[in-house]
């Protein structure tokens, strides 16, 4: 039911019933809604045609913004939640490969290791060249007077296998291991991809939730604050016209006392005349009785 007007320029507040100026205060239908969610909760019977005055309407405004804040800080709290959910899920370990490597490695793979080193280098190529070299021309030529490998170089070709048989398992070792290293690199990065990915999709929730969420509240909270600031203007206006009105009527008082009191000195002043006038008649009548 709508409240009946005192007149076309004064209705009563909701609230306390207290007696406004239509510019004083607004109808809970041009109210933001959230401001008559808060108003109709505490006032169920309230219609869309009461009247709420500034006063209120600022107590209600701060209650809203009490709610925004909240709601925000809820929401804050529960996508971190749900981003360190995230991230813990892609909490893999991140292991250093080669030190991984050096505390498992063997004495065998070492050797492996410094084997194949040496044999893909240049001076096994030289060394072993030499060598044939040197065999050759001793056995060929016989300078020293001792042939132990005559042509066509049996023995030379025996130990050539035998190098060569010895090689490959070698070679194959140090080439497991450089797999293995691989493996593990690959795994390691692919570990490392996938944990940047999640942080990488957790910051774009993070901005997602500033852009839309909190920036729409941020207005809401902003236009509130906008609305309150007017509201409480209103308020010191309206004080500020009270105040003016008070000084008016006290001036007006001030003049009416000042009229009162030059009323009085003349009333004095005629009582003082009388009171003369008595006197002198009174001595002239003494001074005729004197005289019979």
């Amino acid at each position: 039911m709508a409240p009946t007007p005192i007149n076309k320029n004064k209705v009563v507040c909701l609230v306390n019933g207290r007696v406004h100026r239509r510019s004083g205060g607004d109808f809970l239908e041009n109210l933001d809604p959230s401001l008559q969610t808060v108003i109709m909760r505490d006032y169920p019977e309230a219609t869309s045609h009461d009247f709420i005055c500034n006063e209120h309407q600022v107590k209600f405004r701060l209650e809203v913004l009490d709610t925004l804040f909240h709601l925000d800080l809820q929401k804050n709290f529960t996508v971190n939640d749900l981003l360190n959910e995230e991230l813990t899920k892609a909490n893999f370990e991140i292991h250093d490969v080669e030190e991984q490597l050096q505390t498992q490695e063997t004495i065998g793979e070492r050797v492996a290791d410094k084997v194949t080193e040496f044999v893909g280098s240049w001076a096994f190529i030289l060394t072993y060249l030499g060598i044939l070299v040197v065999w050759m021309f001793v056995n060929v030529s016989g300078i020293f007077g001792v042939e132990w490998d005559k042509y066509p170089f049996i023995l030379l070709n025996l130990f050539l296998s035998i190098t060569a048989a010895m090689q490959a398992p070698l070679i194959m070792m140090s080439q497991n291991r450089a797999a293995h290293h691989d493996r593990l690199s690959a795994k390691n990065d692919f570990q490392v991809n996938v944990k940047s990915e999640k942080g990488v999709a957790a910051l774009h929730e993070k901005l997602d939730h500033l852009m839309m969420d909190d920036q729409a509240s941020n207005m809401q909270i902003q236009k509130i604050q906008t609305e309150m600031l007017g509201d409480i203007q209103i308020l010191l206006n309206e004080v500020y016209q009270q105040n003016q009105d008070i000084r008016e009527r006290l001036d007006d008082v001030e003049d009416q006392l000042d009229d009162f009191e030059e009323t009085f000195d003349s009333f004095e002043e005629t009582l003082d005349s009388i009171e003369e006038n008595t006197d002198d008649e009174e001595e002239e009548g003494e001074g005729m009785a004197n005289a019979d």
